[in-house]
This record gives C-alpha cells, structure tokens and sequence, in this order.
C-alpha cells in the first residue's frame, strides 16, 4: 500500500513539472521545482545535482556523516571556511517546525565571470546537508524562485508555524524572523522582520475580479496598472510555478521611493473569481537577508 501511494505521488508531481527526491538513504526528501530536472551527481558527498538545461543554474545537494558533538553553528562555519575568496552579504538562522537552518547568500569572482549563490545547512540524523543553488549574475534572479522553493520544500513530520487569518479565510505556514502585524487599509495581511538595522515586508491584498483572467492576464493588468508607475521601475526576473497544485506567478523587480532602491518578489494566485497578490518588500541590501522566509511564507498561501 505505502509503495502504490508513493507512484501515486511520483505520478502527481511529474504532471506538475516536479520532481519528488529522496536521498539514496532515505534520510532526506523534498520536491525539485522546475525548471529543474535531475542530473548525475559528479562531485564528492553530493547525493543529489539538478541543472536548467538552458543555464548554468545548478541545484546541489551534499550529506556528510557528522561527529557526535558537531553542532549546526560548527558545521556551517565548517562549511563556510570552504567558500574561498566568497563574498557574504546574507545570513541567518530559521525554524522550518523543529528542524533549524543556516542559510547564506554569497558571491563569487573567477576569471572575471562573477557567480551568485544561496545556500541552506542543516544537521539530521547525525548528518550535515548543504543545498546550494549557483548561478551565473545574469541568471540568478531568473532561477532563484524555484530554487528557494526547491530547498524550503524539505519534508518534515509537521508544520506547527501555520498562520490563520480567519477573517479573510487564508493562511500561510510563518516562520521567524517574520511575525504579524496589524494590516493597514486595503491589506488583508501584513507580516514584518527585523534584524539589527535590516527590515523585510510581506503584505498582502486581494479583490474580486470583474471578468474572468487567467494568472498571465491578471500579472500583466497589475504590472501595467501599478508597478510600471513607480519611480524606476524594472524587471529583474518572471516565472510560473506550481505549489501544492496551486499556480502562482511571480516576478523580482525594484524601483525606487525618495531615491531609496526597493527590491521586490511578487506572487499572485487566483482563486475563484478572487485574486491574491503577495509581495515581499526591503531595500535592495536587506533584500537577501529574508528571501528564504519570505518565499517559505508566500508561496504556502492557502484560502480557508
């Protein structure tokens, strides 16, 4: 019986251009978001690689077997003093229900091609995991959505961080830094972290459509009504991913207010004849510090 469940699974995500991994030893799963599709692994301890064939874009998966006393902050340091000559401008620790993780986002220069990557540490079952994502700087942001879904996926006994909002009858799965704030006009939701001086935002609206749209039309309507008159305006990346059956489309943009640069991640879904849009907010230098929570928490939206 749990054999015929698990096809009927497999079977579920390929439908939904996923793809469901489990470690050779059975130690680790979570779902591969596309674009990504399974290559061989190649490097030592890597258990698990997956590539965008039309990029350089690669999601890798490593497993060390950890002494007794090896902690997650010695590990992650560990593994931060093999990044040579990497430039850090993000990090953080977070609870996804029991299991804590490191996460760091971080440059690299070679030969004059400048790389980009984010990268999750974790310790279970006496064993260290690193998913890292690499990118070249043109791609990252193009791939970058996919490949934070695909780390923040890791399948866990429960989530116990759910959010229920039981006046407009949505939740999200929301985990710290982020915590709940009172929503001001025309928000449904509203949600801030903070750290040191680095401030993130998620807010969240919705409304009711006159006519009937698909998820491209509604993003498209939103672009040209609202964000293409903010001060600088620009596209950084777009996508479409399914989540739990679920279609978002989201994009990465900036712009500017009072000569202050803002990135933003977006996502919208549509839901009966509702339309939700969750945008993820901060200065273009705080930006990296809570993307990993940020998508963990956006793209878990349920309607109740």
């Amino acid at each position: 019986m749990r054999f015929l469940v698990v096809l009927v699974i497999i079977f579920s995500l390929s439908l939904f251009a996923q793809t469901l991994y489990f470690s050779p030893n059975g130690d680790l799963a979570l779902t591969v978001y596309d674009p990504f599709i399974t290559v061989k692994p190649t490097n030592p301890n890597e258990i698990g690689a997956f590539k965008v064939l039309t990029s350089n874009s690669i999601l890798q998966i490593l497993s060390v077997s950890l002494p007794q006393s090896t902690d997650l902050i010695t590990f992650s340091k560990l593994i931060g003093m093999q990044l040579v000559a990497a430039e850090e401008t993000a990090n953080g620790l977070l609870k996804i229900d029991e299991l804590q993780v490191f996460y760091r986002k971080f440059s690299l220069s070679t030969s004059n091609v400048k790389s980009e990557a984010f990268q999750i540490v974790f310790v279970k079952f006496q064993k260290g995991f690193v998913i890292t994502y690499y990118s070249t700087h043109e791609d990252f942001h193009k791939y970058l959505v996919p490949a934070l879904l695909s780390m923040s996926s890791i399948k866990i006994a429960s989530i116990k961080q759910e959010y229920l909002n039981e006046k407009f009858r949505y939740s999200v799965n929301l985990i710290e830094p982020f915590e709940a704030i009172e929503p001001v006009q025309d928000e449904i939701g509203s949600f801030i972290a903070i750290e040191g001086n680095k401030v993130g935002y998620i807010q969240i609206v919705s409304e009711e459509l006159p006519k009937k749209l698909n998820i491209e039309e509604y993003a498209k309507s939103v672009e040209k009504n609202s964000l293409a008159n903010l001060s600088d305006y620009r596209e950084l990346s777009k996508g479409k991913n399914l989540v739990q059956g679920e279609e978002f489309y989201w994009r990465i943009f900036q712009f500017s207010s009072n000569k202050v640069p803002y990135k933003c991640l977006q996502a919208h879904i549509l839901l009966s004849n509702s339309a939700f849009t969750l945008t993820y907010m901060a200065k273009v230098e705080d930006f990296d510090q809570f993307i990993f929570p940020a998508v963990y928490t956006i793209f878990s939206f349920r309607q109740r």
